[in-house]
């Protein structure tokens, strides 16, 4: 069963949209649609219908893609947001995703529709559930002093000697042990070390009156599974208006930690390729240009045969392909260099500290790679075009990137027209 996709395109070319929508259902999806032009219609649109993602076109008469951005954001939507153009610039491209775009697509390469709405999707639900999962410990901090009888969470008072007075039901399944066992007793005598210790910190924090209130720790679970908790802690005053003692809770909240985890991967990794992204080169890009890991090179790589692969074997084969030319990127280039997926077929490379002579040595290991990969698996044969530059300061660095680019085309254009099935790969001087 198909799965249901409610997209507002906002697109002035009826053609454009419908193309749109065709390569969304043969991606799977079930499409309910509605095409808007201007700013009022995706207003209106953002008012009456709840949408799973928003495909802009980037240029429109008297709107722009980068317009209706800002207007999603005026309406504090959280709708994956993906910009289409049918040519624009790398640095329009870029500019783009700073505004907040979740991708840029290509007109000319669509088959990469699907998989960046599948991405941004997911993307999307991840931040709603680290929204949850801050709202969720927001009103539990706000309510734990009125609510310490009642909350499942495990949750104490000691004395201003640290002594036992009472516990709710979960503290007592938590550290396990029977109604009354721990009154009149020590936060070591009942505890494990390692809990002892943080419960310990948050009373002494909270008895002092300084420092935060509530901080995070790692224990050990009784069945040995370590687990991210957050501690709360707050003195009580007696009817003489002196120390009562200190009231504590523990929050689990493992599962939010592995959600942020993941949010902050997928933000700057290529969900395909596991390699960086381009949001993520575009920024090591500018804190390149600003350091003085000079000389800095630059390789840019496209995969040759892209479409071939996916009109011929499907789209499966040529996802597969792509992931091989990742890998053979990451085993050519070092621990330090950034390697990127920039672009549906284009990969790039950040080498610092690397001159003319040591990229040399890059290439050649990288053409050492790929033959040794193509050897290993024949089936799944890797053609590339290269293309390389040197900045040897900030100033050049765009200059150079721009020239790998040329370059890399330059090659590929030169392989069509000399021989589509060429498999040689040199650098282009």
């Amino acid at each position: 069963m198909k799965r249901l996709l409610r997209v507002l395109i906002v697109e002035d070319a009826p053609d454009d949209a419908q193309l749109i929508v065709i390569q969304l259902e043969q991606g799977g999806f079930d499409v309910h649609f509605q095409r808007v032009d201007s700013a009022q219609g995706l207003t209106e649109a953002l008012a009456v219908s709840p949408w799973d993602v928003i495909i802009c076109d980037y240029v429109m008469p008297g709107f722009s893609g980068l317009k209706a951005l800002q207007i999603l954001k005026e309406h504090g939507c959280d709708i994956p947001f993906l910009m289409i153009s049918g040519k624009v610039g790398e640095e329009a491209a870029a500019a783009a995703i700073r505004a907040g775009a979740d991708d840029f697509v290509l007109k000319g390469n669509l088959t990469r529709l699907v998989p960046a709405v599948q991405r941004s999707i997911a993307e999307a639900a991840l931040r709603q559930q680290s929204r949850r999962h801050e709202q969720e410990l927001k009103e539990k901090l706000e309510f734990i002093q009125v609510l310490i009888d009642t909350l499942p969470t495990p949750i104490f008072y000691n004395d201003p000697n640290g002594l036992y007075l009472g516990c709710n039901k979960a503290f007592e399944e938590q550290i396990g042990v029977k109604p009354g066992d721990h009154v009149n007793k020590s936060i070591y005598e009942i505890l494990p070390p390692d809990l002892a210790a943080l419960y310990n910190r948050g009373e002494e924090t909270a008895e002092n009156g300084v420092g935060p209130r509530s901080f995070e720790g790692t224990i050990t679970c009784a069945d040995g599974e370590r687990r991210d908790m957050i501690f709360y802690s707050a003195t009580f005053k007696n009817s003489g208006s002196s120390s009562g003692g200190v009231v504590g809770a523990l929050l689990d909240i493992s599962e939010r930690k592995q959600a942020e985890l993941k949010l902050r991967y997928l933000s700057s990794h290529d969900i395909l390729t596991g390699i960086y992204n381009r949001a993520y080169f575009d920024e090591e890009l500018e804190r390149l240009s600003k350091g003085r890991k000079f000389p800095v090179s630059i390789v840019m790589v496209d995969v040759d045969r892209l479409k071939e692969v996916n009109d011929q074997q499907g789209h499966a084969a040529g996802d597969d392909l792509l992931r091989h030319a990742a890998e053979v990127l990451k085993n050519a280039f070092r621990r330090e260099d950034v390697v990127a997926r920039v672009g549906g077929d284009e990969f790039a490379a950040l080498l610092p500290n690397t001159d003319e002579s040591t990229l040399h040595e890059a290439m050649e290991r990288l053409q050492a790679q790929l033959a040794q990969s193509n050897h290993e698996h024949p089936a799944l044969h890797l053609s590339l075009s290269i293309g390389a530059a040197t900045a040897h300061d900030g100033e050049e660095l765009m200059a150079s990137w721009r020239l790998a680019d040329q370059r890399m085309y330059r090659q590929k254009k030169g392989r069509k027209n000399s021989n589509a099935g060429s498999r040689q790969h040199q650098l282009v001087a």
